[in-house]
């Protein structure tokens, strides 16, 4: 499995060799806490911090 992935080239052009929503999903058994954490930018977080301070979206 491993060696089909890195033939793919799909972990080439990735920070630590994988995305999640990639074809590394497939490795992926179980994720704790915020999902677009892992992806990229925790955007339910994102969202409070913004609240926070009077940032509401239109």
């Amino acid at each position: 499995e491993i060696n089909s992935y890195i033939a793919s080239g799909d972990p080439f052009d990735k920070a630590g060799g994988y995305g999640i929503q990639g074809l590394a999903g497939q490795f992926v058994e179980k994720v704790e806490g915020s999902y677009s954490g892992v992806i990229g930018l925790p955007v339910d977080e994102t969202k409070a911090l913004l609240a926070e301070i009077g940032i509401r979206p239109h």
